[in-house]
């Protein structure tokens, strides 16, 4: 039996940290990119123009993770004697121009002899620290040359191609010749990385940046680009699972997991599908869940504190103004509302925001019933972070009641009989089911008193044993054309917020419904425009009150 993992073997925000071992065991969210990549590299010629990567994520996304399994798997026996690896900082603050990026080329070379065998490349680490040390002191302008002709000359001479697995490569290129605008530097290194044998380049960042993005820039059509997207339930669970089965830390935690499957579905929807948020999960889980979620929740936020609040301290001061009012916000929200909040006039807001944008804080959507972009919180658990340790009481309720909300919402379900009858049901089922008979017969009044009576007996959370009750409700009323009334009624009565992805569900399925034309678009438009937390569960709930519709 293999040695289990402890947890303090777990890189959590530096994966590099791990060994070769351990990095081999923990990766499992990412298997397709990995062999996708990988496939790719292995297919590449002796002396070919190398095809050059770009791995797109928000932070915790796996980027990094996925930089070191690459490094890892070619550093093996059956590879190493075709490629050499280079892997380097997450940050590369050091870099100046692009002399300095060679020079740093030159110590990660260095490093991967070290580490295949320090004794029989002592003489060759030697000479490549001399080397350094001797171009570092001179001042003409051809020791970028130079170092980068000396690291192919080291290469091509163990007939090895390297491959450079550059983390946060935005912060690189934005490094490169920096008091020169023409970006001249950066057009030399595209020019040498497209000859023959060149380097092959693994990067990744948090968003495409301006120098990949557009076509007068020295990257466009460089890339190939892939993008990490949220985990999927299915994937986030077969993480956890191979936590608990690498670190054997507990033989209950893998039945208890599954047992509990609709707590973790809802910390997921939380978490944004982040395997570095999931892997804090699991170090919690191995303290056993507690009795209500929303103290599940308030545990993850307390172990992602450190972290959060150091990124946040770093941004300057006008844009902590606008993160701290997007954040607030939580659904994406417009430029002129966005404006409002902060108080800033649109052009100094302009470029704030799209440097945010480039370092991965804020994403954007089409606003809805407003000219331009709504902007949203990129990493969606610091957004909920944020509003936990930020805001006011009745901000947490929102969350701590979406939690309860999504717990009960991804249990077992039980399928009413539409002919079941009605003494057998549950008190809030008889006042839904009175309602919908005073709604056949036009008498709002008497709906209205039924249904806030059923409002008043789930108090916060809709039931698990009732929620397709509370579905075909919802179905029925839309039908007899009583949308507008149920979002009236959810709205009078404070639950358009307790009950939020119930209430967005209606909400869509009735922009849909008064729109022939263009109603499912506008509706997936006004989803795009809810927090993803509310939209996702909202997509579910949309699907089982159309069961109740068709």
């Amino acid at each position: 039996m293999d040695t289990p993992i402890s947890l303090s073997q777990i890189g959590l925000y530096n994966p590099q940290r791990q060994s070769d071992e351990v990095t081999e065991k923990l990766f499992v969210a990412r298997q397709q990119q990995f062999e996708l990549l990988l496939n790719a590299i292995l297919q590449e010629k002796e002396n070919s123009i190398p095809q050059h990567y770009l791995i797109i994520g928000q932070r915790g996304m796996g980027k990094t993770t996925l930089l070191k399994r690459m490094e890892v798997e070619l550093h093996k026996p059956k590879h190493c004697q075709r490629f050499i690896t280079l892997l380097f900082p997450e940050e590369q603050y050091n870099v100046k121009d692009l002399t300095e990026f060679w020079f740093n080329c030159l110590d990660a070379l260095a490093d991967s002899l070290e580490r295949e065998d320090k004794e029989k490349s002592r003489d060759l680490i030697s000479d490549i620290e001399n080397t350094i040390r001797e171009l570092s002191k001179r001042t003409t302008e051809n020791v970028s040359e130079e170092a980068y002709q000396y690291l192919m000359r080291i290469c091509g001479d163990k007939r090895r191609r390297p491959v450079l697995f550059i983390d946060n490569i935005g912060l690189v290129f934005s490094r490169l010749g920096y008091n020169k605008k023409d970006k001249q530097e950066q057009w030399a290194l595209r020019k040498l990385l497209s000859e023959n044998g060149a380097p092959i380049i693994v990067s990744a960042g948090p968003t495409v940046t301006d120098d990949v993005a557009h076509y007068y820039m020295p990257f466009y059509d460089f890339f190939q680009i892939q993008y990490l997207k949220k985990l999927r339930f299915e994937e986030f669970m077969e993480l956890l699972e191979n936590l608990a089965d690498r670190t054997q830390i507990d033989t209950n935690i893998m039945p208890l997991m599954r047992q509990e499957q609709p707590r973790l579905q809802a910390l997921y929807q939380f978490t944004g599908g982040n395997p570095r948020t999931a892997v804090m999960l699991f170090k919690l889980l191995v303290k056993g869940f507690s009795a209500d979620i929303t103290d599940d929740l308030d545990a993850l936020v307390d172990e992602v504190t450190p972290l959060y609040k150091a990124k946040f301290e770093e941004l300057p001061p006008q844009q902590q103004i606008i993160v701290d009012a997007i954040a607030l916000n939580w659904h994406p929200i417009p430029l002129k509302e966005l404006s409002t909040a902060t108080q800033f006039e649109n052009n100094q807001l302009s470029p704030q925001l799209k440097r945010l944008i480039d370092e991965g804080w804020i994403e954007t959507t089409p606003a809805r019933k407003a000219k331009g972009n709504a902007y949203s919180i990129s990493e969606r658990f610091f957004n909920t972070w944020f509003l936990i340790r930020r805001s006011n009481r009745r901000h947490k309720k929102r969350i701590y009641s979406l939690s309860e909300l999504l717990e009960c919402m991804y249990g077992e379900r039980r399928m009413i009989q539409v002919n079941e009858s009605i003494d057998t049901l549950e008190p809030d089922e008889r006042s839904l089911q009175e309602a919908l008979f005073a709604l056949h017969h036009r008498n709002e009044g008497i709906a209205k008193d039924h249904f806030s009576a059923a409002l008043q007996i789930i108090e916060n959370k809709l039931p698990q044993t009732t929620l397709d009750s509370w579905y075909h409700f919802a179905a029925i009323a839309l039908q007899l054309h009583y949308g507008p009334w149920l979002l009236a009624m959810l709205k009078e009565t404070g639950f358009d917020i307790v009950l939020s992805p119930y209430y967005t569900a209606i909400k869509a399925l009735e922009i849909e419904k008064q729109d022939t034309k263009n109603g499912e678009k506008e509706a997936e438009i006004y989803l795009k425009n809810r927090a993803v937390e509310i939209s996702d569960p909202a997509r579910i709930m949309i699907k089982r009150i159309r069961e109740y519709i068709d």
